[in-house]
């Protein structure tokens, strides 16, 4: 449990990163919200929504680069590295409730532990199709280790390991 909250001393060390750039505050913010921008072209469904959203974002960051000039790529390249080491709370929320969601809706909300247990297996091995994450599991991310087989590979490997028999001929 004292982890499950540490994306507020993350946010807190990255305001205090952002808050030491030798930069005009004015541009720090105009950069913070391009940012945030960004994050809403990114979440955004609609077409309508999304340019928008960038539009929004490209009128920030003209501001930033006025006030910036030569020094533009590098800090804003610094501060949206630094913006995206925080973890939205919501965002994992979000996350597991669209997983969880379908099932739910499916089941009349009577779910047992054991379909919980393997959608977090799926969710914790699947590998990610788009994004910053393509290509990888959230458990290599979280191990640093390759997962060398696909999920439905694994789960088997698992039930095979809890019971040899299960898949083993009837005949």
């Amino acid at each position: 449990m004292p982890g499950l909250l540490n994306y507020f001393d993350v946010a807190k060390t990255v305001v205090g990163n952002l808050s030491n750039l030798p930069i005009n505050q004015e541009a720090l913010q105009a950069l913070c919200l391009a940012w945030q921008w960004k994050k809403g072209l990114i979440k955004s469904k609609k077409t309508k929504g999304r340019k928008y959203c960038g539009m929004n974002e490209r009128d920030y960051l003209e501001i930033a680069l006025a006030y910036l000039q030569e020094d533009y790529d590098v800090v804003k390249e610094q501060v949206y590295q630094e913006l995206d080491q925080i973890v939205q709370s919501s965002a994992l929320v979000e996350c597991i409730n669209s997983i969880i969601r379908p099932y739910l809706n499916g089941s009349k909300n009577h779910i047992t532990q054991e379909t919980l247990n393997l959608i977090m297996f799926y969710h914790n091995h699947r590998r990610y199709k788009d994004g910053k994450r393509k290509g990888r599991t959230p458990m290599e991310i979280l191990t640093g280790k390759k997962q060398k087989k696909d999920w439905i590979e694994l789960l088997f490997d698992v039930v095979e390991e809890k019971d040899p028999y299960f898949f083993a001929s009837t005949q």
